[in-house]
């Protein structure tokens, strides 16, 4: 059994998407007048921002008409509003494309991580002192993971569930053979 399998079925190891963003482009851009006036939104320089209650969300309306859903963790949900703001202002979902985004992935590795010998035997972790925690260049699959001592920590510049799990498991296997997981 090779390492990743053992650490895949380590049930301390815990996954969560806590948000990620989508851009949804409709067939007509959305008027920025339209959205001020009809869903509330507020101008901002070249953008208007209309908050969303029930999900909680944020939504920027760029300045090509498309629309960035911040908050939500779904695709599902954020298309469901996504298709509300479009119906409040009378446009047809029709042809509404999506573009996935950078998620934020929390995890907890359920052990506790010694910080400083992981930092020492390791060239792609750094010790963060500004943050006290590691910060891990996870390069095999094109991440950053900050992970604290008590073995919590976030997976940063992923859009995929898949590759931050992988990432962890791949991370906390690697601690663990060095000993740094307590």
């Amino acid at each position: 059994m090779n390492g990743d399998a053992k650490m895949e079925e380590d049930p301390r190891i815990r996954l969560k998407i806590e948000t990620q963003t989508f851009r949804f482009i409709p067939s007509k851009p959305i008027n920025h007048v339209d959205a001020v006036k009809l869903a509330n939104g507020v101008k901002s320089g070249k953008w208007v921002v209309i908050t969303h209650n029930e999900p909680k969300a944020t939504f920027v309306i760029e300045d090509s008409g498309s629309a960035l859903v911040h908050g939500i963790a779904r695709l599902e949900v954020a298309r469901l509003v996504m298709q509300e703001l479009l119906l409040s202002l009378g446009m047809s979902e029709d042809g509404l494309r999506h573009e996935s985004g950078d998620m934020l992935v929390s995890f907890s590795l359920g052990r506790a991580v010694m910080l400083e010998l992981a930092s020492s035997r390791f060239a792609d972790i750094t010790y963060d002192t500004r943050v006290g925690c590691i910060r891990i260049d996870a390069k095999r699959h094109n991440a950053t993971l900050l992970l604290f001592n008590n073995g919590h920590g976030v997976v940063l510049d992923l859009s995929s569930k898949r590759l931050a799990e992988m990432a962890v498991r791949y991370w906390a296997n690697q601690l663990d053979e060095e000993g740094a997981l307590a």
